[in-house]
């Protein structure tokens, strides 16, 4: 028996054993010597199946079904992933074609590959610069807007993420950011539609991250080496299925199959590779027709890939809410803050009615004060007084003889209200003092302007501070005996009212006297504005599916045929966007994702958000959205805040 028929028959003893317990895997024959490669990515495109090969000595070859080269592509080269159906854009024609990325040889310099069909020919697509370690392994990664990126593994604990395409197809490397691992990780892979980025610790163990550019650090185990999970010796090579998971432990000559669904992580099965004496490598792929997983297992002694394929129950998933998620993308960013952390927070809008070009955004800093923007997102001005928390803006407030615009913020460092004036002309800032609360951890915060009248011609101006215990202050804002931009500010409680929990989100439809909270973890609330309005919360909006907590940033835009609440859904990086008016309808979701041609990157984790219907120039003429990005990409750099044009929401939502 030679030695092909040893492994085939140790294979199937292995998987009959199985078997009687299990009735899911049942192997076909091996390959043979035409799959002699180093790694090998099966692509299955309908009927049609192929394979991707990569070599030191033989190169990137492009096999049919039975091995035979359909295309060749005379370039040394290690490691391999591949994708299906991926837009390419060159020369102005765009292109759905399988790529394939790998290392170049011997400059060690990773890059893409494709296979087109039409030419029938395997070229060369790109090359990323050649990095400054030896790259151990590599995987790709498209997201949910397409945008098809990668990650390059550095054994001292570096994962690189570069994006090597945009959804359109265009070529944009750019370095995204560098991910935190584990030393020693040997290998890794993505399951694209559960944003999950496997890696695999040498003699440690499997780990979860997010896969996604925008997700935070942070790892979760999926099985760890005995006596802490059920590998024997660890696993050093993975594949990804869907929902599922194939590891190797090499030194047990285990395949070890994981079910991945619904964030949970399960060993389903195991099965003996006895009769391969190094396996070191591991491909894998679905094929919707039989409804099994074929497995290639590189066997590094005898140099070939054997085949394994088993049964796979797979269902794809169902979304989970009538509102799909639809992607926008921002203009314009700000400078970010001086440093790492959570930092940015809050942004207001204050429009500059002689001159909306010369309109501004500020924006708090929890660690260090205010920041004020130009519509460019330049930093104009920045106040360094306190870890201000929420800011909101109003006009023509009564000051003293005078009437001015206002900035007002909670300082979280003594539980106050910081007032800045801003001159209508400039939109430059003036500290101009505090006002003092009784809260104990003050934290979100929005400003409510009553309706002028005859008594109060620029009506009354009221702070509405939260602390972290669920109360809310309505506070009357006052200020006498004005000496240049300051005041002594007075504040006068006239009401409070409770959630049960921990609130943030606050904003005023002062037009319709109205008061929209946000308690994180439960719901959205209104009450009227007025000081006389009681004290009872009603329901709008629950979290769940649609609004996923935290909830955070809230604001209103004032629409031509009525009022738009939006809020920040923290859980999933997105903003609801709904009717401020009851029955509250939901009229849409979306998220902010990268313009890889701007170099603005997309938008997780928004803590403050602001909205506003004015026409400030330029793409901004239907208004804008400010969000605050928790986690600044491409490259990786402190917290901002983007700017999104009002007529690309509507657009996206069919508004009116």
């Amino acid at each position: 028996m030679n030695k092909t028929n040893i492994i085939f028959a140790a294979l199937t003893s292995a998987v009959v054993s199985i078997s009687a317990v299990q009735a899911a895997p049942t192997p076909v024959a091996t390959m043979g010597n035409n799959f002699s490669a180093a790694a090998i990515a099966p692509l299955n495109e309908g009927k049609s199946t192929s394979y991707l090969a990569v070599d030191e000595s033989a190169g990137i070859r492009w096999l049919d079904a039975k091995g035979k080269t359909l295309a060749h592509l005379n370039q040394p080269a290690e490691l391999l992933d591949s994708r299906l159906s991926v837009v390419v854009n060159e020369k102005g024609e765009s292109k759905s074609l399988t790529v394939g990325a790998t290392v170049f040889l011997p400059e060690q310099q990773p890059g893409l590959v494709v296979l087109d069909s039409a030419t029938k020919k395997v070229r060369e697509l790109l090359r990323l610069p050649i990095p400054s370690f030896k790259i151990e392994n590599l995987c790709l990664s498209r997201d949910i807007a397409n945008n098809l990126s990668i990650y390059l593994l550095d054994e001292r604990g570096t994962a690189e993420h570069w994006l090597l395409l945009d959804a359109k197809g265009n070529q944009r490397i750019r370095h995204l950011r560098n991910l935190p691992i584990s030393p020693n990780s040997k290998s890794c892979a993505v399951d694209d539609q559960q944003n999950l980025l496997f890696i695999a610790e040498e003699s440690i163990g499997v780990w979860a991250y997010g896969a996604d550019v925008e997700t935070a650090p942070g790892r979760r185990a999926v099985d760890m080496a005995a006596p802490f999970g059920k590998l024997i010796g660890g696993a050093e090579v993975i594949a990804t299925i869907p929902q599922g998971l194939l590891a190797i432990e090499p030194e047990q000559k285990n395949l070890m199959v994981y079910r991945t669904a619904n964030n949970q992580f399960v060993l389903q099965q195991t099965i003996s590779l006895a009769g391969l004496e190094e396996p070191e490598g591991v491909s894998a792929q679905y094929n919707a027709t039989t409804k099994k997983i074929d497995a290639f297992i590189y066997d590094e002694e005898s140099s070939q890939q054997q085949h394994v394929q088993f049964d796979w129950d797979y269902s794809a998933p169902v979304a989970k809410t009538e509102f799909p998620i639809v992607p926008v993308t921002a203009s314009v960013q700000t400078q970010v803050m001086a440093r790492f952390g959570d930092a940015a927070d809050d942004p207001a809008i204050w429009v500059n009615k002689k001159d909306a070009t010369k309109s501004r955004v500020i924006g708090t800093n929890k660690q260090q004060g205010l920041f004020v923007y130009d519509m460019q997102g330049r930093e104009v001005q920045h106040f360094n007084t306190g870890k201000l928390n929420n800011v909101d803006v109003r006009y023509s407030v009564s000051f003293g003889k005078k009437v001015v615009d206002v900035a007002v913020a909670t300082n979280r460092d003594d539980n106050s209200l910081a007032i800045y004036t801003i001159d209508p002309d400039s939109g430059e800032l003036a500290f101009s003092g505090s006002v003092a609360t009784n809260l104990e951890e003050i934290y979100g915060f929005c400003l409510y302007q009553s309706p002028a009248n005859a008594k109060n011609p620029n009506g009354i101006l009221y702070a509405i501070p939260n602390a972290k215990s669920g109360e809310f202050q309505q506070i009357q804002l006052s200020a006498t005996n004005t000496s240049a931009n300051k005041a002594p500010w007075k504040g006068k409680k006239v009401r409070s009212f409770f959630v049960k929990s921990q609130p943030e989100g606050c904003v005023a439809d002062d037009k319709n006297q109205r008061l929209f909270v946000g308690e994180e973890d439960v719901a959205v609330w209104t009450i009227g504005a007025e000081p006389n309005a009681g004290t009872n919360v009603e329901l709008v909006m629950q979290a769940g599916d649609v609004l996923v907590a935290d909830i955070e940033g809230m604001g209103i835009y004032q629409g031509k045929k009525g009022n738009y609440l939006v809020v920040s859904s923290q859980g999933n990086n997105s903003y609801v966007i709904l009717d401020a008016v009851a029955p509250f309808k939901v009229r849409g979701i979306i998220r902010v994702d990268m313009d890889a041609e701007l170099g603005v990157d997309g938008v997780s984790e928004t803590d403050g958000l602001e909205v506003t219907h004015f026409n400030l120039g330029g793409e901004f003429t239907e208004g804008m959205l400010v969000v605050q990005d928790g986690h600044k990409v491409m490259p990786e750099a402190p917290q901002n805040f983007k700017y999104v044009s009002w007529e690309k929401i509507r657009t996206a939502l069919g508004l009116e």
